[in-house]
This record gives C-alpha cells, structure tokens and sequence, in this order.
C-alpha cells in the first residue's frame, strides 16, 4: 500500500482519536506512517469506529467527488476497517479490503483464552467477502 501512497493512487485518509494507548493523539501510534507523506484529499477526524462516522462526512465527500469505489487499510482490522467495510458496503459503495494492508493485535476471549491477530484477521476477512466487501490481498489491487 506504500507504493500506493508514493503514487497518489489513494487519495482519501483518516485517523482515529482515542483516550486510549496507542491511538491518543499524544502518543506515537496515532501518527500517519512516513510513507503516507503529502497532504490527503481529505483527514477524517473520529472519534468511533467508522470512518464514516466522523468529520467531514466521508459519504458526502466520496459522493461530491463521484467515488464509487473504496479501498480499506489500517487498524485496527477487527474493529476501524471491518466497521467501515460494513458501512460502506451499506452504503453502496465497492468495497475492497486489502486484509494484508490491515493490523490488528492478540486478543482474550471471554474465557481466558487468547485468540491470535492472524485468527481474528481470517475472520474477518471471512465475515466480509461477498456480502459487504471483496477481500483482496494489496498486491492484487495494484497491479489491478
């Protein structure tokens, strides 16, 4: 996805703001990563888990612009990314999820056990294809 950035492909970017680690805006998480360097079409600033839930209405700025078509990345991939496929499948739009341009972290589950990062990507991945979105791997997009 890097290459991507490097070559304007993707347009669109935003961040969440959190009281928690690490995404509070005082610590280093929450900085967009070096490569995604330049000003974004457009910085979505949130508070919950959609990106578009959040200001300015991205809904109403991929509609102004004619965007028919997003691409989701990030993190975390169980929460941020898996939210804003849903909503932007709701909404209309094709969604590809790049699930390898996607982070999350081991979670417990409500007995005691852990349940890796690697497990809850494939579910999700699982949860979206071919209902709320088409998942991809990055490699595929860009040489798409």
């Amino acid at each position: 996805m890097a290459q991507a950035f490097a070559t304007g492909r993707l347009r669109a970017t935003r961040f969440l703001q959190s009281a928690l680690p690490p995404l509070h805006p005082n610590n280093p998480g929450h900085a967009l990563k070096s490569y995604m360097s330049g000003i974004p079409d457009l910085l979505v600033q949130k508070t919950v888990n959609s990106s578009f839930h959040g200001t300015p209405d991205l809904d109403s700025w991929l509609r102004e612009n004619a965007i028919s078509t997003i691409v989701i990345c990030g993190i975390t991939t169980n929460h941020c990314c898996e939210t804003t496929a849903r909503i932007g499948g709701n909404l209309g739009y094709t969604v590809y999820f790049a699930v390898d341009a996607t982070h999350t972290f081991d979670r417990t589950d409500l007995e005691g056990g852990m349940i890796s990062a690697a497990e809850l990507s494939r579910v999700t991945a699982i949860n979206l294809h071919d209902e709320f979105a088409t998942v991809v791997l990055s490699h595929e997009l860009l040489n798409h």
